[in-house]
């Protein structure tokens, strides 16, 4: 692969991440009374229906090959089980310590499944830029004020789950982007997902949305934070590898963490910005060391 498809698969990747970033304080604007399974299901929902609409305008699945059931439904499966552990991980963890932990967490199980079933080798410019992200997102946790005392153990539980689901649904995504059009992929997954979940907008009560606020909060999770970060995430996990894909989705804590502060008006320490520091340092890593590879080959 040429550098420039690599610099352009980085660049989208960090692209979607930046977005993602936004999800956690969208949350925390949303009315405490909704529930975050409803949440997470409108906002797969209305992503979902973006994405096949695009695909549908593109022709992209008159392009479809092959949808293998069992890999299929595991990532669809992966696709409704992340938006439930990320929203009430955030819930009851908070927004920093939920959003840190679960893409902290990612990296790692990408990094582990990629080896398992993709036989990725793990580089040491890969280790060490994961480890330098990671750090990072631990200084930046426990600088903010109270984070280390008001954390909830079921919370990071959940963050945790989210990393993993993540990683699942990006390793499956890789396979089906093999053999099928790239908006197709994004548009089975994230619709078979809202399915999964649509039981949970008729169990739990939706009026809380129904005002400009909520309209305007769901709209940006579907649309912005879902159906345009995801067109921007598979084209860049065409060109690069699983775990890379994960470790660049630091950016996301990255984005949180600055919107914590102009929007929730949070108040990050001086270890907190030190953790910014390491985990642009990490992204850094990451990118130069890649870049510098290809340019000796």
């Amino acid at each position: 692969m040429n550098p420039a498809d690599r610099t352009k698969g980085f660049a989208l990747v960090m692209l979607a991440a930046v977005l993602w970033g936004t999800t956690g304080t969208s949350q925390g604007l949303a009315p405490a009374e909704v529930s975050s399974a409803v949440i997470g299901a409108l906002r797969i929902l209305l992503g979902g229906i973006v994405l096949f609409l695009y695909a549908f305008y593109r022709g992209g699945f008159s392009k479809a090959e092959k949808w293998p059931f069992l890999i299929t439904s595991f990532g669809i499966l992966s696709v409704a089980a992340y938006q439930l552990a990320f929203f009430y991980g955030v819930r009851y963890a908070g927004v920093a310590i939920g959003t840190m932990v679960g893409i902290g967490s990612g990296p790692i199980s990408a990094g582990i499944l990629a080896y398992l079933f993709y036989n990725e080798k793990l580089s040491k410019k890969w280790m060490i830029s994961t480890l330098i992200g990671i750090f990072g997102l631990v200084l930046t946790t426990y600088g903010s004020r109270g984070s280390g005392l008001n954390y909830n153990v079921f919370g990071i539980i959940l963050s945790i789950g989210a990393g993993f689901f993540y990683a699942s649904y990006t390793m499956v995504s890789k396979k089906l982007l093999e053999t099928n059009d790239v908006n197709a992929v994004m548009a089975v997954l994230f619709l078979g997902g809202a399915l999964l979940l649509s039981p949970f907008l008729f169990i739990y009560d939706v009026t809380p949305l129904l005002n400009p606020g909520g309209i305007i909060i769901i709209i940006h999770l579907g649309v912005i934070a879902t159906g345009v970060s995801y067109f921007f995430f598979a084209r860049g996990l065409k060109l690069i590898k699983v775990s890379e894909t994960a470790t660049l989705s630091l950016a996301e804590p990255l984005t949180a963490t600055l919107l914590g502060i102009l929007v929730l008006h949070e108040s990050p320490s001086f270890l907190s910005f030190l953790g910014v520091f390491f985990i642009f340092a990490g992204l850094c890593v990451l990118s130069i060391q890649r870049k510098q590879k290809t340019e000796d080959r």
